[in-house]
């Protein structure tokens, strides 16, 4: 018969490496899980759009969360820092135009996660889908089974987009003197497939202006999580 000690004797060494563990760093990783309802913007916004190496354009778009998280780290000390992880969705509606080549529309749906505290700045990540409906410069022809040359008016083609996104903003409403809007500055990467049988990359980088009317708010459940810090 095996002796039970020795499995005995490797638990308690478990357990006694982890309370070290705890008593080394001394943090309490969860002390209240709550939820709560809030309100929060909703951003009507418009970007200048540039596509490298030499394609301009614009767009139209609004962004607002749909799921938040409010952390608050407490230190023995009484200091607190609150940091803030939202879950949005961004729409966009633009153009671009490459000279003497092709101008296109397009529409992209975003999803990603907003970072910030209590302070003006904010970092954002997106993942985009879209569409996006190219129209060639020039005259376009095609010859049909009986040799007629025709003439392709607003001839073009349907792409797939997919990329990401990121996002450095500051938001005026949380500055010293607050106001109801925010800018940003968005480099992305994205692809255009299938393009002669494969993907065409974009280098893209956006100025945003995003302005929140007063009475443009959404509704939603923040869930709040508090942690203690006793280093």
């Amino acid at each position: 018969m095996v002796s039970p000690r020795p499995k005995f004797l490797l638990v308690c060494l478990r357990q006694i490496c982890l309370l070290a563990f705890m008593l080394l760093f001394k943090v309490d990783l969860k002390a209240q899980d709550s939820l709560h309802k809030i309100t929060q913007p909703v951003y009507v916004h418009s970007s200048f759009f540039y596509d490298f190496p030499q394609s301009f354009g614009a767009s139209l778009g609004t962004t607002f969360p749909v799921r938040s998280k409010k952390i608050i780290t407490e230190f023995k000390g009484g200091k607190k820092i609150i940091r803030y992880r939202d879950l949005i969705v961004s729409s966009d509606f633009g153009f671009y135009r490459y000279p003497f080549n092709n101008s296109g529309i397009y529409f992209f749906q975003s999803i990603g996660k907003r970072y910030h505290k209590e302070m003006p700045y904010y970092f954002e990540w997106l993942i985009r889908l879209g569409a996006l409906r190219t129209f060639y410069d020039g005259l376009v022809y095609a010859v049909n089974d009986n040799g007629d040359v025709n003439v392709l008016k607003d001839y073009g083609r349907y792409y797939a987009v997919t990329g990401f996104t990121a996002v450095f903003g500051h938001d005026f409403e949380r500055s010293k003197y607050p106001r109801p809007f925010s800018i940003a500055i968005k480099p992305s990467l994205w692809f255009q497939y299938p393009y002669n049988s494969f993907l065409l990359p974009h280098f893209s980088v956006e100025a945003t202006f995003l302005y929140h009317f007063k009475s443009f708010n959404i509704g939603l459940k923040q869930k709040e999580v508090v942690q203690l810090l006793n280093k």
